[in-house]
């Protein structure tokens, strides 16, 4: 009873997990995203772990209403839908990017911040999010307009380094010359 009781409570935290993330309360895996180098496309998903939440989830439920009513209901087989529709959205990522209106919900914040940084501006956030204490860190989840805030200084300091960077170079090459 007690594995199925901790089944249970995963899927449930998987499901709570994906709903803060879509309503901005839980910051850090879309941030984690602009961190990769190799990939073009850093967008992120919330279907697929959405799924896969609702998958653990109905097989923990399902094996406790087993349990408590006494059935031949197999839980199995729902949950497995659950599984095999997660794993057609991950690898179906492409396609449902056509459609963003459908499939690529997020919260405010990462609308703004995607509409109005570059590529290298993004990685930039998303590595000094790495360097804030944890309690910064609870702090910008809650808060939307502080996040904002402190987005706008590290894209300040990432102007500011680009040019530094343009002016060295460029006393470089008249110093050569």
């Amino acid at each position: 009873m007690l594995p199925i009781l901790l089944i249970t409570l995963v899927g449930a935290l998987l499901i709570i997990r994906v709903i803060m993330i879509a309503t901005g309360f839980y910051k850090e895996p879309l941030l984690r995203t602009f961190e990769r180098y190799a990939q073009i496309d850093d967008s992120y998903n919330l279907l697929p772990p959405l799924l896969f939440g609702m998958g653990v989830f109905a097989l923990g439920a399902g094996f406790l209403f087993v349990d408590a009513v006494g059935g031949q209901f197999t839980p199995i087989l729902f949950c497995g839908v659950f599984f095999v529709l997660a794993y057609y959205a991950q690898e179906k990522r492409r396609w449902m990017a056509q459609y963003p209106d459908i499939f690529l919900t997020f919260p405010r914040w990462y609308v703004d911040l995607r509409e109005r940084t570059t590529r290298e501006e993004r990685r930039r956030i998303a590595y000094m999010w790495l360097c804030l204490p944890r309690s910064m860190r609870l702090h910008y989840n809650g808060s939307d307009q502080h996040f904002q805030i402190w987005a706008d200084q590290v894209i300040l300091a990432t102007i500011t380094q680009t040019v530094e960077d343009q002016e060295a170079a460029l006393l470089q090459i008249h110093e050569y010359v």
